[in-house]
């Protein structure tokens, strides 16, 4: 009756065959299937008889609309792949509810996967798997159920498996967090953003504590010889300090962090703080014994002269001097990978000049700074004075360039460089361009906690201004900074040094100037071991990487390689730049087409495609092309960024950059301001050229909805 297994009715109008194909069409019926189910009633034979001859099922309910027999076929669907994946007996009080039979188990599981994996119907599957887990009270009733299997079938599911992947982490299991985060992070149910946040969170503790562990192995092969040390901070210590930057992130942008995950971050801070104090101690004791800065390294006050100042004196050179405030080396290692894809960029390390503050440090990237700059103190102040003027203000370094190269020199802020009009040009005579950044700095400084996430657009203005010195006619660019920095989010209760005696100048909480007791804790340099013109009888500072001051999550000052090594990017700029994602198109969406975003945390979906495809494809030339995605409000002048992505899978925690693979759907967390609410629109920008690839999302906010 009805068809057999040919059911030709349901064939005829889901135009498809095959059991499992039939079900799975049933299921998602878009309202125009509806319509023609409910315009004839011969289905509803057909559809019993493919019910109960592929998965066991014999309809309850006596409705003979599609929407009563679809709710009854999710329900039984989805409950069954649940029970089928349990490695342990359900609930008694769930034993009523109707399961398949077990010869339709494959069938089962492959109905799953694909309304989970199908982009197009993911949201109908969190919608409907959401209505019955509710309707089941799967919540409360499996919550003693450890066993769950491997399938994310219910929300709940998830949330244990994130449990038990802090609780691997806690045990120091290795291989279960990896396990565990390699199935379920990327789960369906990642589109919601708190998940997101929280699986974020677990991998980056994951990440680090592994690296940790790794260098921690592989320091006692480094630490006899000073240069063993640096070497090895260049290759792979500063991995350390950048994993711990991205951690830190994730932590910032999990509030309930202590709450989910009690122990974790703190484990995650005591591992990694105990790699960086054994470096600092081994780094302060070579310091000691043979002075600063160390010989195989250059110094920033040779930076200029060495590098800059001989092609300025061959002529036919124009150079853009980039002078970055607290461009931490590990920070230069990222965004050197970056402009490599742009121009031929070369990375190199210098020394910063003690104490590393920015006064002294800006001073010490001036042309003939080795010669003629020298620290005092005057009034229990440092000052950095250049042939015995002062140079700590801005005005007055600049007027050291501006007296040696007259016309041939300019200068302006980066920020003003990069909003430069197009048709806004620097005159031909200029052939040293100056540009000066001091947010990384300021921003640690005054919102610590937040700092990490801005630096991405820091970096991101200066590629653009490398692309934009490219088209200016610059051929040579230099990217130096004054020091780096240390992020002490690692502190612990009563982790601070105290002060020898009060006869010292305590500068930046990091660093001793003048003369006084010193006890075993500190290491010291008299000022003939400085690298530097100084009247400052010693030098003096913590060997560890506490500052004399509790409840400091951020300082610069003293003498650590993170505080010191700092990086030297030398761009050669092509005759013609290569901008990336030209042939590139971005494909936005936002829930299926949805206006209205509920959280500050919002899941935009991108694919990337090619201009050029056409109607046999034509797209296999297209390359893995990099973009950054994020949310504008006005325009014009009154254009604001309110929302970037957020570090992640895909997202370049340093630069904030996306990655795209041709053809692949991705999901990416775009972070919300939190203090910004109505319209907006949604890019992704080319972060060479600053433009536009592919359509614009235009949504608005709707936190109380």
């Amino acid at each position: 009756i009805g068809g057999g297994v040919n059911w030709p009715t349901l064939q005829a109008t889901l135009n498809d065959e095959g059991s499992t194909n039939l079900l799975f069409k049933f299921m998602t019926a878009n309202k125009d299937i509806q319509s023609k189910l409910a315009a004839q009633g011969s289905w509803h034979t057909e559809v019993q008889s493919l019910f109960n001859s592929s998965l066991g099922l014999t309809l309850r309910t006596k409705q003979s609309s599609w929407s009563a027999i679809a709710d009854e076929l999710w329900r039984f669907v989805l409950f069954s792949e649940f029970v089928f994946d349990l490695n342990e007996d359900i609930p008694g009080s769930l034993s009523d509810v109707p399961v398949a039979k077990s010869s339709a188990k494959p069938i089962i599981e492959e109905l799953g996967d694909k309304l989970r994996k199908h982009t197009d119907y993911q949201n109908l599957y969190i919608e409907r798997a959401s209505g019955i887990e509710e309707e089941l009270k799967l919540d409360a009733l499996c919550a003693n159920i450890t066993k769950l299997g491997h399938r994310d079938t219910f929300p709940f599911e998830e949330k244990c498996y994130l449990k038990q992947a802090i609780t691997a982490l806690l045990a120091d299991d290795g291989d279960a967090t990896r396990k565990i985060v390699a199935e379920h992070a990327n789960s369906v149910w990642s589109s919601n953003s708190d998940s997101q946040v929280n699986w974020e969170l677990v991998k980056s503790s994951q990440r680090l504590l592994e690296t940790c562990e790794d260098l921690e192995r592989e320091l006692p092969n480094f630490i006899k010889k000073q240069s063993d040390l640096i070497e090895f901070y260049q290759s792979s210590l500063r991995r350390a300090d950048q994993l711990h930057r991205e951690f830190e992130q994730a932590v910032n942008d999990c509030p309930e962090a202590d709450d989910l995950m009690p122990g974790v971050v703190d484990l995650v801070r005591k591992n990694y703080r105990k790699l960086v104090e054994a470096v600092q101690q081994r780094f302060t004791h070579f310091v000691n014994d043979s002075g600063w800065p160390p010989a195989e390294v250059l110094s920033n006050t040779q930076l200029f002269d060495s590098k800059v100042e001989p092609l300025l004196k061959s002529g036919g050179n124009r150079v853009a001097y980039l002078m970055v405030d607290a461009l931490r080396y590990e920070l230069g290692f990222e965004l050197n990978k970056q402009l490599v894809e742009d121009a031929d960029s070369q990375l190199s390390v210098a020394f910063a000049t003690l104490p590393s503050i920015t006064p002294v440090g800006m001073a010490s990237l001036l042309p003939g700074a080795y010669d003629n700059l020298s620290v005092s103190l005057d009034d229990g102040k440092t000052k950095a004075l250049y042939n015995g003027k002062p140079v700590g203000s801005v005005e007055q370094r600049m007027g050291v360039f501006k007296s040696q190269y007259g016309d041939r020199f300019n200068e302006m802020t980066l920020k003003d460089f990069v909003k430069l009009p197009k048709k806004k040009t620097i005159d031909t005579s200029v052939d040293l361009l100056v540009l000066r950044s001091t947010e990384i700095d300021s921003f640690f400084e005054n919102h610590p906690e937040d700092a990490p996430a801005m630096m991405q657009r820091e970096l991101k203005q200066i590629r653009q201004a490398v692309n934009k010195l490219q088209d200016q006619g610059f051929q040579k660019v230099f990217i130096v900074t004054d020091h780096g920095f240390y992020m002490n989010n690692a502190q612990e209760a009563g982790d601070k040094v105290t002060s020898p005696d009060s006869n010292w100048k305590v500068e930046h909480q990091r660093i001793l100037l003048g003369s006084g007791n010193l006890d075993d804790h500190h290491y010291s340099l008299a000022n003939d071991k400085l690298g530097i013109n100084s009247d400052i009888a010693m030098f003096a500072g913590p060997r560890s990487l506490a500052p004399y001051r509790k409840g400091m999550l951020y300082y610069h000052g003293g003498l650590s390689l993170q505080e010191c090594l700092v990086p030297v990017i030398e761009i050669t700029l092509k005759p013609s730049i290569v901008k990336a994602g030209q042939d590139a198109s971005v494909v936005l969406d936002y829930k299926k087409g949805a206006k209205r975003i509920t959280t500050r945390f919002a899941v935009i979906e991108l694919k990337l495609e090619s201009l050029s495809a056409d109607l046999f494809g034509g797209s296999e030339d297209l390359e893995a092309t990099e973009i950054l995605l994020e949310a504008h409000s006005g325009a014009g002048k009154n254009l604001q960024v309110v929302g970037e992505a957020r570090p992640g899978e895909h997202v370049n925690a340093a630069t904030g950059t996306v990655t795209l693979e041709p053809g692949e759907t991705i999901k990416v967390t775009l972070k919300m301001d939190p203090e910004f609410e109505g319209k907006f629109k949604v890019k992704a920008i080319d972060p060479v050229t600053n433009s536009t690839l592919g359509n614009v999302l235009e949504l608005v906010t709707d936190y109380a909805g």
